[in-house]
C-alpha cells in the first residue's frame, strides 16, 4: 500500500503540503534556509498507514553549509510541531550525507525514499535524491545483500541451537528475533527491493512473492512464540520454532536458486563467513 491508496493519508499529504511550508518559512532556525532545499514527506504516512500512534515526519534536506547555519543557531536539527492534533517533525538533513548513505547502500532510507512525498522542490536537491533510491536495484547488489543476510539468519539460526537445547529461554529469544530479522531482509534482498526500517519490515516482505511463501511460517512463529515455545525442554530438533525456521531456510534456498542463486554457501554457508560479511561493503547503489 502507498499513500495513494489511503484516503486519510492523502487528507494529511494535502494538510502537511497546506501547512509545513509556511511553518517552516517562519520558523527562526528555518526560516533562513528554507529556500535553499526541499521538504520531503515520509514516515508511516507515505506507507498509508494513519492511525491515532502515526505521526507527520518530514526532512529539509538542505546543503551542508545550509545546515551548519541551522545548527548555528539551533541546538537541535529536530523542529516539532501539531497539526489538526496530530503530532509532527521537521529534521534538518544533509543532502550531502544522504547522497553518500544511499551510494553506501543505506537499504533503510533507500526503502524510506522510494515511497518519499515531496512536498516542496525549491531547488530539487531532494527530488533528485529521490530520483536515485528510486533505481533499480542491480543484480550486484541484489546478490550482496542476499549473501549477508542469508548467512547472517543461518548463523542466528545455528546461535539458538544450544540455547533451546538448554531450555535458555533469553538466549534462544535473542538468537532466534535475529534470525527472523534477517531472513525478512533476505527475503527484500532477494526480490531486489530495499528493506525498510524493522518496524515495516514484515509489512514490506510479506507483499513480495517469497514473502508470502514465507508468511505461513512467519505466523506460525508468532504462535509458538504466544505458546512459550521458548521454554520448551530440548531438543532443539523438536522445538516447532527451530522447524519453522528449517522451512523458512528451504524457501529462500529455492527462490534463491529459481533466481538465478545457485552458490555453495547456500548450504555450506559456515565457510564463507568472511565473504559474507564484506559482501555489502564492495557494492554501491
Amino acid at each position: 500500500m502507498s499513500y495513494q491508496d489511503s484516503d486519510a493519508a492523502l487528507h494529511w499529504v494535502e494538510r502537511v503540503s497546506e501547512f509545513v511550508p509556511a511553518f517552516v518559512r517562519e520558523h527562526p532556525a528555518l526560516g533562513p534556509v528554507a529556500e535553499l532545499g526541499d521538504l520531503v514527506l515520509t514516515g508511516s504516512t507515505t506507507q498509508g498507514v494513519v492511525d491515532e500512534h502515526s505521526a507527520l515526519d518530514l526532512e529539509l534536506v538542505l546543503p551542508e553549509d545550509a545546515v551548519a547555519q541551522v545548527d548555528a543557531v539551533s541546538a537541535t536539527r529536530y523542529i516539532e510541531f501539531h497539526l489538526d492534533g496530530k503530532p509532527g517533525s521537521v529534521i534538518v538533513v544533509s543532502a550531502e550525507a544522504w547522497n553518500s548513505m544511499i551510494d553506501a547502500c543505506d537499504m533503510p532510507l533507500i526503502a524510506e525514499l522510494r515511497r518519499a512525498v515531496m512536498i516542496t522542490e525549491s531547488t530539487g536537491i531532494a527530488t533528485k535524491l529521490v530520483e536515485k533510491a528510486r533505481q533499480t536495484m542491480t543484480p550486484e547488489v541484489r546478490r550482496a545483500f542476499f549473501f549477508y543476510n542469508y548467512f547472517e539468519m543461518r548463523s542466528f539460526h545455528r546461535g539458538a541451537d544450544n540455547p533451546l537445547n538448554r531450555n535458555d529461554a533469553v538466549a534462544a529469544y535473542l538468537n532466534t528475533s535475529q534470525a527472523l530479522l534477517h531472513a525478512l531482509r533476505a527475503c527484500l534482498s532477494l526480490e531486489g527491493e530495499p528493506y525498510p526500517y524493522d518496524k515495516w519490515l514484515w509489512k514490506s516482505a510479506s507483499q513480495t512473492e517469497t514473502g508470502q511463501k514465507l508468511s505461513p511460517h512467519v505466523n506460525s512463529i508468532m504462535d509458538h512464540l504466544a505458546d512459550d515455545a521458548l521454554r520448551l525442554p530440548g531438543p532443539e530438533s523438536d522445538n516447532p520454532l527451530s522447524q519453522d525456521f528449517r522451512e523458512i531456510r528451504g524457501v529462500l534456498i529455492n527462490s534463491a536458486r529459481q533466481s538465478g542463486i545457485d552458490e555453495p554457501w547456500l548450504v555450506r554457508w559456515w565457510e564463507h563467513i568472511n565473504q559474507a560479511r564484506s559482501a555489502t561493503s564492495s557494492v554501491r547503489w
